[in-house]
């Protein structure tokens, strides 16, 4: 259980814990229970403040005012305990979060590595293609080239052949006109 002195630290804590946690979770019990605690808070100091001493002579509380101060810190420690049970709910919650957050992250890291080892897959496989259609390429152009040498090594033989040709028909007709003559 928790006593009047570990009370201002506990209220300490939930303090810089509480502006955290008002900005994560709006909808929390949190404000509403802190404005509690801050009633039961001034209701202890009220409380301790009375001094009706026997007979009104005295300056020391009473047991009724000392009977209020007690009911005021238990009011005071049940509602740490309530603070400190959403704080709790809130950290599960937290850590819940933090673990899907972490499944997502690692998902998301797989995915990419898969997604970037399938890029660069699929780019050496383009790469490779486009080498083997350069190479393809030179291939035909060079089968092209060569097909147009032959081409023009063939025309070139046509063309002595039928100039040999008609060599050989001019000196046919020039025989025959000549044998003619004769």
């Amino acid at each position: 259980m928790l006593t009047f002195s570990t009370t201002p630290l506990l209220l300490l804590a939930l303090v810089c814990s509480l502006t955290t946690l008002a900005q994560v979770a709006p909808d929390s019990p949190l404000p509403a229970l802190l404005a509690e605690r801050k009633v039961l808070t001034q209701r202890y100091a009220a409380a301790s403040a009375q001094r009706h001493g026997m007979l009104g002579l005295s300056n020391k509380p009473s047991k009724q005012d000392l009977q209020d101060v007690v009911d005021a810190l238990q009011g005071i420690v049940d509602k740490d305990e309530q603070i400190v049970a959403v704080l709790n709910q809130t950290a599960q919650r937290a850590q819940t979060t933090a673990a899907q957050l972490q499944t997502t992250t690692t998902t998301l890291q797989n995915t990419g590595r898969d997604d970037r080892n399938l890029t660069s897959q699929r780019l050496s496989e383009l790469e490779s293609e486009q080498q083997n259609l350069q190479e393809r390429l030179r291939q035909a152009t060079q089968k092209q080239r060569s097909l147009a040498d032959d081409l023009h090594d063939a025309q070139q033989g046509r063309a002595v052949r039928d100039a040999l040709v008609a060599g050989l028909a001019l000196a046919c007709a020039g025989l025959f006109f000549w044998k003619r003559r004769r």
